[in-house]
């Protein structure tokens, strides 16, 4: 009892006479009612949830409602409406979660004794699968596009080749070790026939066709989204296989962030990133990443080459690189103007059969952008400026075969793009027109000089309406005219999918076309020894590509399952492959392959302790044979299985992490089984400690890569390194 309420008892029970009795019992029980909480009674509270769609305005329904304090749930009916009964009077924070939605955490007060009331809505947003996710009906995005936050990575995951490694379906090629050329296979495709675009603008060189992954900081980036299969129909030329979209960090109120870190062959980084609101109208962000490695290790050589243990040697990298962005809003549009530049040097150490210690490369890649983006209630567009330069020189004084050379390559890109949008009722209306002019210049190939334009108008038709109480019917109808210089004619690229949205579960089935240019390389490069190129190679296609997926999400006793299943069939016609002649000269070719896979995921979320934690995993199967009568078999270096199981367990001083890959056999030789390649596993392990510092969020990340030292190869030149370590502190510190 507080001491007033004692002083003032004792006062009048001193003062009043026996008479009044009465009256002191009344005051005794009006100050015990007054008491404050524990002792004052308290009856059960319930409180009523009402879910939407925030697109749509429909009802959500199966959504999940959990009071975070207490584990009181309940779900959504056919109106939207989850009812929570028996809650503790008091101020509770509310999770709201549905399949296809992102999660919501609002604070509701439980009235004593009586009804609560909440309204909400959810954005549609991917599912997430820790880390990577599997993309249901978000705006802006194909369905069946997989997303991978850079923010959720986990600390095993150290550049931008691992994090697209854990994408199924997906293979990197390597070249070496840390820094050493990555580039990118989805379902079997060639480097060059997969799109990847930086902040809308495409990394693909006009020489090769392809993108070196490692030329890109992973820092730098907010998220990477990979669009799997032909895409053509949107995204054009180079398109086959499917796209890559990098985005761009941008800022998010004023704060910072900076990360060191060392490790195994000589490896060290450093990069740091920030934000600032000078007023809610104007943002500015900017960023900078070092990192460097001295790449050689020891690996087995393989017995056809001899067999035996070797060093690789003069494979150094260093890159240097910064971004900055400024961006101005309006009511309903935003101007951004982003510049950036990334210098690399690294050695060519060349393959195992003739292995060079005196290659070298050097790349810059510079360029500005201007976006302009309005969104409306119901329309909406965007305007795409885009200047870009590469420079890339080669130079090996000494080589092991063949004289020696020093090449240079220069690239100039303008891109103009615009696009926009109308919605009316249940359908949404995308049309977009985009022109680029690319200038190259290269000693590699026989013409000193040469200029290619690309001409694109896409367009799409979405449809989105609710065929019952619990399901919601999706369907996309899409069509893009190319014009190409090097491709005869005008290239048209359909699309059509329909999918069926249940509480829990997607299904999807598609039809796509796409095409893929020959690059300037294998038309017109300078021919050498045993090497002859081929001016008559017919551009790439996939006539009719299928795909059915499916997505399936349960819950059970607390824990979250998520499995996602995806099959496809798409053969490619005159697919472009290297392979010698009756003589040993090798030249590209077109040659006409049979493609079809599989692709099963699982994520499942296991409460325990009140924390989560995490099994990941996915198995790729991918048939992609030759078609004609002289080569027969798998093509080379496309395993027929690949797959990874990741586990996180979530503890009271951290995280650790748990990543198994494999690689399954692969053929060396095109059109033989001669010299295949063994299947390896590697295994990986992670640890994320969190510290406080005051304002500042830091974490210590610290990485064991290959820890059973598994000496392996996907190339049969090229080995990878055994085992490694690195560590990273991050510094993050927000609202500055």
């Amino acid at each position: 009892m507080p001491r007033w309420h004692w002083v003032l008892f004792q006062r009048v029970r001193l003062s009043s006479p026996p008479a009044s009795a009465l009256f002191r019992l009344l005051l005794s029980a009006a100050l015990f009612v007054s008491l404050p909480s524990p002792l004052c009674a308290q009856v059960r509270a319930n409180v009523d949830v009402r879910v939407s769609d925030g697109a749509t305005g429909s009802p959500v329904v199966s959504a999940t409602v959990v009071i975070m304090e207490t584990g009181h749930m309940s779900t959504t009916d056919s109106r939207g409406l989850a009812e929570i009964r028996g809650v503790p009077p008091g101020r509770h924070a509310l999770r709201v979660s549905a399949f296809g939605y992102r999660t919501e955490l609002v604070e509701v007060e439980a009235l004593n004794g009586r009804n609560s009331k909440v309204s909400l809505s959810l954005t549609p947003a991917p599912v997430e699968i820790s880390g990577v996710r599997a993309e249901v009906a978000a705006t802006g995005l194909p369905s069946g596009g997989i997303e991978v936050k850079t923010e959720d990575l986990d600390p095993t995951v150290t550049d931008l080749p691992d994090a697209l490694d854990g994408v199924p379906g997906v293979t990197i090629t390597r070249r070496g070790g840390p820094g050493a050329p990555a580039e990118i296979h989805i379902r079997g495709s060639n480097p060059e026939q997969v799109l990847v675009l930086l902040d809308g603008v495409p990394l693909n060189s006009p020489l090769t066709g392809r993108v070196d992954l490692s030329t890109v900081d992973l820092s730098s980036l907010a998220r990477v989204v990979v669009l799997p299969g032909a895409q053509s129909s949107r995204y054009g030329p180079r398109a086959l296989g499917g796209v890559v979209l990098l985005e761009s960090r941008t800022a998010d109120g004023d704060s910072g962030h900076l990360a060191v870190g060392g490790g195994a062959w000589g490896g060290r980084e450093i990069s740091g990133w920030g934000s600032w609101l000078p007023t809610p109208d104007w943002s500015v962000s900017a960023g900078g990443q070092w990192n460097s490695a001295k790449g050689d290790f020891r690996y087995d050589v393989p017995e056809f080459r001899g067999g035996g243990e070797g060093e690789r040697e003069n494979a150094d990298f260093r890159r240097t690189g910064g971004q900055l962005q400024v961006s101005r809003s309006w009511e309903n549009a935003t101007t951004s103007l982003r510049a950036h530049v990334t210098e690399i040097e690294r050695g060519s150490p060349g393959t195992i059969a003739q292995p060079s210690i005196s290659g070298s490369q050097d790349h810059r890649m510079d360029g500005a952008s201007l976006r302009i983006k309005a969104d409306a209630d119901r329309t909406g567009g965007s305007f795409l400026l885009s200047l870009q330069s590469q420079r890339a020189e080669y130079r090996d004084p000494a080589p092991p075969f063949g004289q020696a050379y020093d090449q240079t390559t220069r690239v100039s890109q303008r891109e103009l793009a615009a696009d926009m949008w109308r919605r009316a009722g249940q359908a949404t209306v995308r049309a977009g027109v985009v022109s680029r002019r690319l200038h190259v210049r290269a000693d590699a190939l026989r013409l000193p000089a040469s200029t290619m334009e690309e001409r694109g108008a896409w367009s799409r038709l979405e449809f989105s309406a609710p065929v019952s109480p619990i399901t919601r019917l999706d369907a996309k109808v899409g069509l893009r005219l190319d014009r190409h210089d090097l491709v005869k004619g005008t290239s048209v690229s359909p699309s059509a999918s329909v999918s069926l949205n249940f509480p829990r579960t997607r299904m999807e089935v598609g039809f796509r076309q796409a095409f893929s240019p020959p690059n300037l390389g294998d038309l017109f490069f300078q021919e050498g020894v045993q090497v002859k190129a081929n001016p008559d190679l017919r551009p790439e296609r996939v006539p009719r590509e299928l795909s059915l997926s499916l997505t399936h999400r349960l819950e059970l006793s607390g824990a979250t399952l998520e499995a996602r299943a995806s099959a496809y069939q798409g053969d490619i016609d005159d697919m472009i492959l290297w392979s010698p002649d009756f003589q040993f000269v090798w030249s590209p070719g077109n040659h006409d392959v049979s493609r079809r896979g599989l692709e099963v995921g699982a994520s499942l979320g296991i409460p325990r302790l009140d924390r989560t934690h995490t099994i990941v995993g996915h198995l790729a199967w991918s048939h992609v044979e030759y078609r004609g009568e002289v080569l027969s078999g798998q093509v080379a270096y496309r395993p027929r299985f690949s797959g990874e199981l990741v586990g996180t367990m979530d503890m009271e001083f951290g995280a650790a992490t748990l990543r198994l890959s494999h690689i399954g056999s692969r053929r060396a030789l095109a059109g033989s089984s001669l010299n295949t390649l063994s299947p390896y596993s590697i295994l990986d392990l992670g640890f994320e400690v969190p510290i406080h510092l005051g304002r500042s969020q830091a974490r210590v990340e610290t990485t064991l890569s290959n820890l059973l030292d598994e000496r392996a190869t996907l190339l049969v030149d090229y080995p990878l390194p055994g085992r490694g370590w690195a560590i990273r502190l991050h510094i993050s510190t927000p609202n500055l």
